[in-house]
């Protein structure tokens, strides 16, 4: 049965309108300058979404900032009403959208956790009921009688979540406002949230963290400029996200460094293929976080190349080096003496980068300590999360392996 109906729905917004004068005659002259005047005042947040979420699921909306994820909470829990289509919810909505929204400044955190509680459709008995959980959860114990406006925005996020996961929801809707808390906090949201799926409630979550999505999540919609880009299995919805960010991202590298940053070749060595494999020697459009992997560079020599030294960098998107290797470093035997003619020459790292995103290679082939080749932007390696890995670990970028030892 459907909890959540969001039938064919469109959002527009005017831009830039104050309703004055000046807009009123501009509207009322534009055909008579052949000019359209008011669709170049309106954009649509949300076009011709449509979805339906059952009892008991969890769907995730993910995509760039922009794209009209908040928009659809606020049609959701009904902030605003759409301009087309149709939006029913059926039960009780918690709803934690914006930082502040259902809350007074100048009030203390205990008064807040009443009027917020109230606007959620709690009656005063429920909330004394339920307020000594409310504020043991948020960790906000100190600071009841503070208020508001003291608090930081992780104070904040602390006291709403702790309030719309305390009033005993049929539909929870929560955005990315998690994010401004402290790890440990949103541990403990997550785990919240966790219950909530186990007891067949209904949730609609938003989150840049696709590893939190993926857990979560039992289906995900990716919305682009407004529109269903994919919906469906989370792991396939997320894996299809990370590949256009990746595109994105690479084409303003490219437009910032130029050509000649990203490529440079004597001429004499030739890169005819490089491969990204898994741990079974197999090709792969995403990898889990963490798994080993190997590059394989095919490669052929016009000439024969004297002392070849091979370097291979692992970057972020945002061109930051991760980590390298060097092969007549990594190498016992030390570098070949000579390079001639076409060869494989492949770098296995044991672990893959464990936060998700795009990552990239970046090769330098050098002669006698002088560079002839150079190629940046290799891949892309699209990591996906691991969903065995514990939640701190995404915040690591690597997950090294060690050993601990305890004596007495």
């Amino acid at each position: 049965m459907a909890v959540i109906n969001f039938d064919h729905v469109t959002k527009t917004y005017r831009l830039g309108s104050r309703g004055g004068l000046r807009e009123t005659l501009m509207s009322s002259i534009s055909g008579l300058i052949k000019k359209d005047y008011q669709s170049q005042r309106f954009f649509n947040a949300l076009d011709n979404v449509d979805f339906k979420v059952d009892q008991g699921e969890v769907l995730g909306i993910i995509g760039r900032n922009g794209a009209g994820k908040t928009t659809a909470l606020k049609l959701l829990s009904r902030v605003t009403y759409p301009t087309k289509g149709r939006v029913s919810v059926e039960g009780r909505i918690s709803a934690l959208i914006e930082l502040g929204a259902g809350f007074h400044p100048d009030l203390s955190g205990a008064e807040n956790i009443y009027l917020n509680a109230s606007i959620l459709g709690l009656k005063r008995s429920e909330v004394e009921a339920k307020f000594d959980e409310i504020v043991a959860f948020s960790g906000l114990e100190k600071f009841l009688d503070t208020p508001l406006k003291r608090y930081s925005s992780g104070m904040y996020a602390r006291l709403a979540f702790s309030v719309a996961a305390h009033v005993d929801p049929d539909v929870l809707l929560v955005d990315e406002v998690l994010s401004v808390g402290d790890a440990i906090f949103q541990e403990k949201s997550l785990n919240k949230m966790k219950k909530f799926k186990e007891q067949g409630k209904t949730m609609v979550f938003i989150s840049h963290s696709m590893v939190a999505v993926q857990n979560i999540c039992t289906r995900v919609i990716w919305l682009d400029r407004g529109q269903i880009r994919a919906y469906g299995n989370p792991e396939e919805v997320i894996s299809k996200y990370l590949h256009d960010q990746h595109y994105e991202q690479k084409n303003v590298l490219e437009m910032e460094e130029g050509e000649d940053l990203f490529h440079y070749n004597e001429g004499d060595f030739v890169v005819d293929e490089v491969k990204l494999l898994d741990q079974a020697g197999s090709s792969f459009e995403t990898i889990t976080g963490g798994a080993g992997i190997k590059v394989e560079i095919h490669y052929k020599t016009k000439r024969p190349i004297i002392a070849p030294i091979f370097k291979l960098y692992l970057t972020s998107q945002q061109k930051y080096r991760l980590t390298g290797s060097d092969f007549s470093r990594a190498n016992g035997n030390g570098r070949p003496k000579i390079l001639n003619g076409p060869g494989v020459i492949s770098c296995t790292f044991e672990t893959s980068p464990a936060r998700p995103g795009a990552y990239y290679f970046n090769l330098d082939i050098l002669e006698e300590n002088k560079l002839i080749f150079r190629r940046k932007g290799i891949g892309p390696l699209i990591v996906r999360p691991d969903q065995s890995a514990a939640r701190w670990e995404e915040y690591n970028l690597f997950n090294l392996n060690c050993h601990w030892e305890m004596k007495d």
